[in-house]
C-alpha cells in the first residue's frame, strides 16, 4: 500500500460513524476521526508536561493518540461491548487492519512501535493514552446530554461516568479531575 493509498483509506475515518452513539441514535453522531483528533486535543491542552512516572513523555501519549485507532479505517468501528466478548479475535483483527495500513510499506517502525504499544497497554504513556480515550468518550457524553437532554438513557450516561473510576494512571485521574473542575465532565 502506497503512502497515497494509506491517506485515502485513512482519510474515510470522517465517514465512519462512532457506533456506540449510532446505537444511542445520537443525530449526527461523532466520527472515528473527529474521536481521535478529540482524543488529540483533550491531550494537548489539558495532559501535563511532566508526571510522577519518569516514562512518562507526553508527545509520545499524542502520537498514540493520533494513532490508536486508525485501524478502524479497516475494521469499522466496533464497539468496546462486543470487542469484551472475543478479545483475542478483535485484538487480532485490528492487528490484521494496521498492518495491512498503518504498519505497512514506509511506514515509520517509530508509529509501528508505538501502536504496538498502545495495544499492548504495558507502558504508562500507554496507560494514560488509554485514559485520554476514555475520557474523550465522556467529555463527548456530557456534550451530548446537554444539546439532546433526555436522549441518552440515564444508565448510559452512568457507565460513562463510571469509567471515571477505571482511570489507569495518576495522570489520568489528575486530567479528569481538572475536567471536572472546570466544568467539562
Amino acid at each position: 500500500m502506497t503512502e497515497a493509498q494509506k491517506y485515502a483509506l485513512f482519510a474515510t475515518l470522517a465517514q465512519i460513524p462512532r457506533t456506540g452513539w449510532v446505537e444511542r441514535n445520537v443525530p449526527h453522531p461523532e466520527s472515528v476521526a473527529e474521536h481521535i483528533y478529540g482524543c488529540w486535543l483533550l491531550g494537548y491542552f489539558l495532559l501535563p508536561e511532566t508526571a510522577t512516572d519518569a516514562s512518562y513523555d507526553k508527545q509520545t501519549v499524542l502520537q498514540m493518540l493520533l494513532l490508536h485507532d486508525l485501524p478502524e479505517a479497516v475494521t469499522g468501528d466496533i464497539p468496546r461491548p462486543v470487542k469484551k466478548q472475543d478479545p483475542v479475535y478483535y485484538d487480532e483483527l485490528e492487528r490484521r487492519a494496521a498492518q495491512d495500513s498503518l504498519l505497512s510499506g514506509n511506514c515509520t517502525a517509530s508509529a509501528r512501535a508505538l501502536w504496538e504499544e498502545w495495544v499492548q497497554q504495558a507502558s504508562y504513556n500507554a496507560l494514560v493514552a488509554k485514559d485520554i480515550d476514555d475520557l474523550q468518550a465522556v467529555f463527548t457524553c456530557r456534550g451530548l446530554q446537554k444539546r439532546y437532554p433526555g436522549l441518552l438513557a440515564d444508565e448510559d450516561v452512568a457507565m460513562w461516568m463510571q469509567s471515571l473510576q477505571n482511570l489507569k494512571t495518576e495522570t489520568g485521574r489528575q486530567t479528569a479531575e481538572r475536567m471536572l473542575k472546570e466544568y467539562l465532565l
